[in-house]
């Protein structure tokens, strides 16, 4: 885009973007954590910053879904499952191809160095040039949107079809292979997270509705391979006759974080379950640091996602100025925002500079990590409309 946070002053596209110079820095601070932009490779040395993602998928791209949408074969480059071992010379890098140094799965070597670092945590957040997930584009004009991490390997939880008519789909090999679709036949539904744990089902969505044109979030066991037989969750998450949908869970911490209209207007809502005092679903204040102001994120749905353990948050605003003005057009960017104990951000959220297009309106939304944390997922339409999916790894 024209302007963009915290972005360099080169302008680069989505598909040849350079190495990213941006680290975020993650502090401890009592009862949470706050991020501090930075240039060049700072931050090994620091303290753990709490954990992200699951650490139990495997090594490597991963074969057919089975009927329980789950998948097996063999491996390739692909993401490795969280280590808590040292870094191993023997081994593979987190799903990245080899560079300066090898390391064990769940680690991932530090760009210009010969450090493995931990992709649990995020004293470090700069990523490779991101690259297209080509194989599951279905046409040259399709949209492909909100790619979300499977039960195992790199598989991956997507949606295909324009807004309003989208259909879930499944990929077990998301960089090489195709996918199939999920959807139960005549449904639109998007938002695809698998999040295990939380509710008595795992795999969650919103469901458009055709006779009252209204969205609701459902769940389903995703052993059932499609999203036949889905349940609606119960409130206070849905709330009759409104908008809810593109939910994001912790369920280590047993929080939600959704879009709803139930005020009136789209908010991105969020709510702690089972609390020991509980209360209602409340709006969550997203600030975005743009040079010396804080502004305020914007736009109908912020598309969320949360770690497992709730301390990471990543979501889309439109894109402003210094002057907290809406840039290039409205197009979305992505940020990043460190959470308290009780769910709420601690500080500003950072633009994710080096996956935001400079440039042509490019619209970047839909932001998740991969179940090993060592990589990224988004989708970006590169100002054309018609979004494709894209997977950049940590360096």
């Amino acid at each position: 885009m024209g302007f963009r946070l915290f972005k360099p002053s080169e302008h680069v596209q989505t598909g040849a973007l350079a190495l990213s110079s941006l680290s975020l820095l993650l502090w401890a601070f009592g009862c949470g954590s706050r991020f501090v932009a930075a240039s060049g490779a700072g931050g090994s040395s620091m303290a753990n910053g709490g954990s992200a993602g699951d650490s139990t998928s495997s090594a490597g791209e991963s074969g057919s879904p089975d009927s329980a949408g789950n998948s097996s074969g063999g491996a390739s480059a692909g993401s490795g499952g969280a280590s808590a071992g040292a870094p191993n010379p023997d081994g593979g890098a987190g799903g990245k191809p080899t560079t300066s140094c090898d390391c064990a799965p769940g680690y991932y070597c530090q760009d210009g160095t010969f450090k493995c670092l931990s992709c649990g945590t995020f004293l470090r957040f700069q990523f490779a040039a991101p690259e297209k997930l080509s194989s599951l584009m279905q046409s040259g004009t399709s949209t492909e949107r909100f790619p979300r991490a499977a039960a195992s390997g790199s598989a991956l939880f997507y949606t295909v079809g324009e807004a309003g008519q989208e259909r879930l789909w499944y990929a077990a090999s998301p960089v090489s292979g195709v996918g199939v679709p999920v959807s139960e036949a005549g449904k639109f539904e998007s938002g695809p997270l698998l999040a295990p744990g939380f509710d008595a089902q795992d795999l969650f969505f919103d469901r458009l509705d055709s006779m009252t044109g209204k969205r609701s979030i459902l769940m389903v066991k995703s052993a059932g391979g499609t999203s036949s037989g889905a349940s609606a969750v119960l409130a206070p998450i849905n709330a009759p006759g409104f908008d809810d949908y593109s939910i994001a869970i912790a369920p280590d911490v047993g929080r939600a974080y959704w879009m709803s209209t139930r005020n009136g207007k789209p908010e991105l809502l969020w709510y702690t379950k089972n609390a020991t005092v509980p209360t209602p679903p409340a709006a969550l204040d997203l600030k975005l640091k743009a040079g010396a102001n804080t502004c305020p994120r914007l736009g109908s749905d912020a598309t969320p996602w949360v770690n497992t353990a709730g301390t990471l948050l990543l979501f889309r605003s439109e894109s402003v100025n210094d002057n907290c003005q809406v840039n290039d057009g409205g197009a979305t960017d992505l940020f990043a925002v460190p959470l308290a104990k009780d769910g709420t951000p601690f500080g500003n959220a950072i633009a994710l500079s080096t996956l935001n297009t400079t440039g042509g309106k490019s619209n970047e939304s839909d932001p998740s990590l991969s179940r090993d944390s060592c990589a990224v997922y988004f989708a970006s339409d590169s100002g054309t409309g018609n979004y494709d999916l894209y997977r950049a790894l940590r360096n």
